[in-house]
Parts: C-alpha cells; sequence; structure tokens
C-alpha cells in the first residue's frame, strides 16, 4: 500500500466533500453575525483592531487569536464569505495529514517493537505488525477528514476557533513526539509554542497536554523529575488560559447546579460516542428540554460512562491505543462541560465540541477493529474500506448543505426538532430578510408559543406590527415579552433589544418621558451593552440634557470605540458644552481614521481658531 498516494487520495475526497460550501456558502445569523459581519472588532487591522482582540471576550469565549485571523481576512476580502470558508478548509486539510502523522507516532509508541528474548503473545504480535504498517494512521486520518461530525467545524465560519485550535494542538502534538523522538529542543519550543497559540484560537484544548503524560506513561518513559521540569510551562499555560477562561463563564456556574452538570456531561460524552458511531440526526442544536435531575435516563448515561471507564482500565495494557485514545476524547470534552448553559436554555453539546477529540475515538476504534481486519483478505479489506468511506463522504456532503445559508440551517435543525423556538424564530427572519413577511410573522408565533419566555420572538413581532403601522400592537408585543423574562436572570442581548425597541415605539407616539425610561432601564439592566447604552445618551441628547448624554456615550466609546459617528456626536455634546479641548480630541481621532469625514474636518478647523484666538 503506498501510503502518500491514499492520504493524497484521502485530502482529494476531502475537497470534492466541502470545496462546492467554500464557493457557494453564505454567511449564517447562528454566531456569523456576531462574531464576523457585525462585530467591528475585526472589520480591520491595526493596533486597536488587535488591543480590542486581546482585552475581550466573544461574549464568552476568549479567542483573540481566532478574532486576528478574521481581521486579516477582513483586510483582503470584506465580509465575502469565500475566504471565510476557504481558511477553514485549508485548516481542516492540514489538520488531516497532522492526524496521520502523529497517529504513526502514537501506534508505535503505544505498541513498540518486541523486545528481545520477551515472549509475545500471537494477538499482541499480529497487533504490532499491523500498527508498524501504516494502515491504522490513514483509518484515522479518512476518519477525521470525512466523518459528518466534523462538518460544522469545517462549514460554518464561526466554528474557525474549533479548527484552528484543532490544527495548533495537533502542532503542539507533533512537535512533542518528534522531541521525545529526537530529544531536539527545537521540536519541544515548536511543541510549547503552538499549544499557547491553540489556547489564544479556543481554550478548549487547555487539558490536551496531558495526554502527553499519558504517552510518557505508556513508553515507561516518565520520569517524575524531568517530566515535571517538561510538563511546568505547558502547565503555566493551562493556569493562565484557565483563569481568563473563567471569567466569561460565570453565568453557569452561578446558574447552574453541581449535579446537573455531572448528568449533563455524561449524557453529552454517550450522545457525541453515539453519534461518531452512528452519524445520524446531525443538527446545529441539541437542546435539554427535560429536567435533568429527574430524569431517570440519566441514569443510563451515568452507568453508560462508569462502564467505559472501568473498560478503559482494564484494557490499558493488552489494548494501550484504546485506552489512550479514550483519554484523549474525555481531555478534549471536558471543558465544553462549562457550555451547556446559553441564553438561559441548557443545551447538552454541539458537533464541532468532538472535532479534535475525535482523533481519541478513531485511534479507539482501530484498536478494536483490526483484528477483524486480519480475518479478511486484504483485497476485501479495501473494498470494505473504500464503501465505508464514500458512505461517510456522501453523509459529509449531505450534511454540508446544511449550512448553505440560514434558512438551510433552520429547516434542517427543525427537521430534527420541529418545536424548537430558537431554530423557528430565526428561520422566521431569515425568510423575512427574502420578503416573506406572512410566513417569518406565522413562523415567530409558533415561536413564542412553543416558549413563551422567548423575547427575541416578541421583538420580531413587534417590529413587523411596527413596519404594517399598528404601533399599539407593537407596544403590546414588547411589553409582553419583557413581562415574561424570568426575575433575576441575567440580561440577554434580546431584552436590551426590546427595551430600545419600547423605547423608540413609545418616542413615536410622543410619550418622552416614558420613552426616555425605557431607553434607561436597558442601560441600568446592562451597563456593558454597547447598544444599550449608546441609545439612552441619543435619547438624552434630544432631550437636552448634554452632561447625561455625555456620559453614556463615553461610556458606549470605552466599549466600541471604534464608531465615528457616535464619536462626531460626542464632540458635537462638547462643543455645545463648551469643553472645546475634549471636542478637538475626538474630531482629530475622526479625522485621523477617516479623511474624507469632511463635516469632522470642518468643525476641527473651526475649533482650532477658536482656540487659537
Amino acid at each position: 500500500m503506498n501510503a502518500r498516494r491514499v492520504l493524497l487520495a484521502i485530502l482529494g475526497l476531502t475537497l470534492l466533500v466541502y470545496l462546492p460550501g467554500v464557493i457557494r456558502n453564505d454567511f449564517v445569523s447562528l454566531d456569523d453575525i456576531l462574531l464576523i459581519t457585525n462585530n467591528d472588532k475585526v472589520h480591520g487591522f491595526s493596533p486597536e483592531h488587535l488591543w480590542r482582540a486581546f482585552t475581550s471576550y466573544d461574549p464568552e469565549l476568549y479567542v483573540p487569536l481566532t478574532l486576528f485571523t478574521y481581521q486579516m481576512e477582513y483586510t483582503i476580502a470584506g465580509l465575502h464569505p469565500f475566504l471565510y470558508h476557504l481558511d477553514n478548509l485549508l485548516l481542516h486539510l492540514g489538520s488531516i495529514v497532522l492526524v496521520y502523522a502523529c497517529t504513526k507516532h502514537i501506534v508505535k509508541i503505544c505498541h513498540p517493537e518486541p523486545v528481545e528474548g520477551r515472549h509475545v503473545g500471537a494477538n499482541v504480535s499480529m497487533v504490532r505488525q499491523a500498527y508498524h504498517d501504516t494502515l491504522l494512521p490513514l483509518f484515522c486520518a479518512a476518519i477525521f477528514a470525512l466523518h459528518p461530525l466534523n462538518v460544522e467545524a469545517v462549514s460554518w465560519a464561526a466554528a474557525r476557533k474549533d479548527v484552528l485550535s484543532g490544527f495548533l494542538m495537533l502542532v503542539s502534538l507533533w512537535g512533542f513526539l518528534r522531541f521525545r523522538e529526537s530529544e531536539d529542543p527545537k521540536w519541544y519550543k515548536l511543541s510549547l509554542t503552538a499549544f499557547g497559540c491553540a489556547l489564544l484560537a479556543k481554550v478548549s484544548v487547555i487539558l490536551l497536554p496531558v495526554s502527553f503524560l499519558l504517552l510518557d506513561a505508556q513508553q515507561g518513559n516518565f520520569r517524575l523529575k524531568k517530566g515535571s521540569k517538561e510538563f511546568a510551562p505547558f502547565a503555566a499555560f493551562m493556569l493562565v488560559a484557565g483563569t481568563i477562561a473563567l471569567f466569561g463563564k460565570t453565568a453557569q456556574m452561578d446558574a447552574m447546579g453541581f449535579a446537573d452538570q455531572i448528568l449533563l456531561s455524561c449524557k453529552a460524552l454517550a450522545m457525541m460516542i453515539g453519534k461518531f458511531l452512528f452519524p445520524i440526526g446531525l443538527t446545529a442544536y441539541y437542546p435539554q428540554v427535560t429536567p435533568v435531575t429527574a430524569n431517570l435516563f440519566f441514569v443510563l448515561f451515568v452507568l453508560f460512562v462508569f462502564v467505559l471507564l472501568i473498560a478503559v482500565w482494564k484494557l490499558r495494557r493488552t489494548l494501550p491505543l484504546f485506552t489512550w485514545g479514550i483519554a484523549f476524547f474525555l481531555l478534549a470534552m471536558l471543558p465544553s462541560f462549562m457550555n451547556f448553559l446559553k441564553k438561559g436554555m441548557l443545551f447538552v453539546t454541539s458537533d464541532r465540541y468532538a472535532y479534535i477529540g475525535m482523533i481519541g475515538l478513531t485511534l479507539a476504534l482501530g484498536s478494536l477493529l483490526y483484528p477483524l481486519h486480519k480475518r479478511i483478505s486484504e483485497y476485501a479489506a479495501q473494498i470494505v474500506g473504500c464503501l465505508a468511506l464514500c458512505v461517510l463522504a456522501g453523509a459529509s456532503l449531505v450534511q454540508a448543505q446544511t449550512w448553505k445559508d440560514s434558512i438551510a440551517l433552520y429547516e434542517s435543525a427543525l427537521a430534527v426538532h420541529p418545536k424548537f423556538a430558537p431554530a423557528l424564530n430565526n428561520l422566521g427572519a431569515a425568510v423575512y430578510m427574502l420578503g416573506e413577511t406572512d410566513r417569518s410573522l406565522a413562523l415567530y408565533e409558533e415561536a413564542i408559543a412553543s416558549d413563551p419566555t422567548l423575547t427575541s420572538g416578541y421583538n420580531n413581532i413587534a417590529l413587523h406590527r411596527r413596519k404594517k403601522g399598528d404601533l399599539a400592537g407593537a407596544l403590546s408585543s414588547v411589553k409582553t415579552g419583557l413581562s415574561m423574562i424570568p426575575p433575576n436572570r441575567r440580561a440577554f442581548e434580546e431584552e436590551i433589544t426590546a427595551w430600545s425597541l419600547l423605547g423608540s415605539l413609545l418616542d413615536e407616539r410622543g410619550e418622552s418621558d416614558a420613552a426616555l425610561a425605557a431607553f434607561a432601564k436597558g442601560a441600568k439592566r446592562a451597563p456593558e451593552s454597547p447598544d444599550a447604552r449608546y441609545n439612552y445618551g441619543v435619547s438624552l441628547q434630544k432631550r437636552g440634557m448634554r452632561e447625561e448624554a455625555r456620559r453614556e456615550l463615553l461610556a458606549y466609546l470605552n466599549l466600541r470605540s471604534s464608531d465615528i459617528e457616535a464619536r462626531y456626536r460626542l464632540a458635537a455634546i462638547e462643543a455645545e458644552l463648551g469643553l472645546l479641548t475634549e471636542a478637538l480630541q475626538n474630531l482629530a481621532i475622526i479625522v485621523s481614521r477617516d479623511p474624507t469625514y469632511e463635516k469632522a474636518a470642518e468643525h476641527l478647523e473651526r475649533i482650532q481658531a477658536i482656540l487659537r484666538q
């Protein structure tokens, strides 16, 4: 078997599966808007953009390196989706090659050459002979390349953090394996640097260096003093990255009990292994709509994980690859257990969480399947392998169609969960953009019927009624939505939008005081929301409350400093207040960023002339 040709064939088949999506796919409203199209932190490449990327969350994860890649793409191609999807695919192709290279080293570590003079059983000899060729590494690379579970990470532009961190983590693993093989410190430095970069892409790879120690233990090469010294820099990176990440996850820690997290973790592990073995019913959403602690089905998930852990321990000597593979998968999945709670709803898992961990599952599966391979002819095994790859490629090609655009995405989600309110609401917004207003309204109403606390559904109905001229109906919808918000819940962006919408509707009805109170409520509920601070500031300015308006706009610009229109508004207020020096500074910033902003340049010259007098 020519391994290079087979690997090239795998890469070629992967291109055939994903290239149509690279050419055709649009951005989708699920996080692509939040992270790319409406995220001014990535709309340019400058020291300020870099600073904002490295000093902010997105909104929960710390992913500055991922944001940096978006900045580069925006600088080259603006908001054309082609380059964003192409880069995801290129990272995936690079990861496929690294999976092959890494697993080839790993199987040698877990199944070394027999020691001379030592008796080795027939089954073990058979396995070792297999692992010394390239069959298992090619198996792992092929499954990783073409499994439908990886489609979400590759086809979704907003999942860049998963493919980027996965690629860099594989570079780190490969560097460490080469370091162990050669003892050349340059490979150690590469491994450590790549791991640090992977953490900056997404912190979910934080535990994977523990697998390096497991490989040392498997090889009998772990020495406490030497191993601790080598692992210490990795541990330092893990500690810093973990501390930063926790600040973005306070909501789940505050809202979920420990028992719920354990039970959902067991279900997530069982579900991902099930989806890996039987990739059907794949979707962007896996909501947990029934109670957790009162659900007897969770006992089965706990038992499954318990049995799996016992099997891992029992087979650590006879099937070391199975043990290491499952351990690698668990280490990759554990950080995702901080993601169950999103906007007040529980979600068990997401396909992309298994992206890097799938490598462990393929090794574990391969170690179990290989003895079966020896019982059939090589020709028959190749036929079975080709058919399996074609089936996986076909399933991935079909799954990739779901990421074509927002409508395709939400329709596919509803095919799996027909009454899932966020998907109904998001589909309504997508078809509204196509002018299908009657269908969109029906979807919004179906969404809030399914989940009466869905604030965004009420907001969309209010916008629909407002466009029809029904201000009373729009106000009623917004107020109903706000009244349905559970008490003591942290403010979500949809709620802030509702208060701002309520304020603008009241303004249109001439209820000035009530409108100002609505804008103020939004700013008070979410002082960290740029839109809430801006809307409140503009409302204050319209009512001649300049000092208060200046305070809110300053707070807004601290959160979104690149908005030159807001800065121009602030400069105007400062000039009216007689704060000419402050107005001059803001106008100078505007002109330096946009020399074509004629009004700002004119006012800058006037203030400069006044100050010279």
